[in-house]
């Protein structure tokens, strides 16, 4: 069970922090337009940012799927939900915005 925990524990952390850098990578390359989309794509596949944020997501994902062959998902689902907490908590510090209830 703590083994599970700590699996549980390091794949919010990647989450949160995928996220954290695909946000920052983003920031620093603007509002994307969906309509002129393949424009930006040369820009964001070539991000640091936004490549380490997949990377660490996808790491996430394959941690998530070992979780769930040894935890019963009712039990470790609920646990992912940290990331949310985290993500709102963190965002105003790390990326300036601004949160409020």
């Amino acid at each position: 069970m703590i083994k599970n925990l700590l699996l549980i524990i390091f794949t919010v952390f990647l989450n949160t922090s995928g996220q954290f850098m695909m946000k920052a990578g983003i920031n620093r390359i603007g509002k994307i337009d969906l309509s002129r989309f393949l424009e930006f794509l040369p820009r964001v596949v070539t991000s640091g940012f936004v490549l380490g944020g997949f990377v660490a997501y996808a790491f996430s994902a394959v941690l998530w799927i070992v979780i769930l062959s040894r935890a019963e998902l009712s039990w470790a689902f609920p646990m992912v939900s940290l990331s949310y907490v985290l993500i709102a908590l963190l965002s105003p510090y790390l990326l300036g915005e601004t949160f409020s209830l």
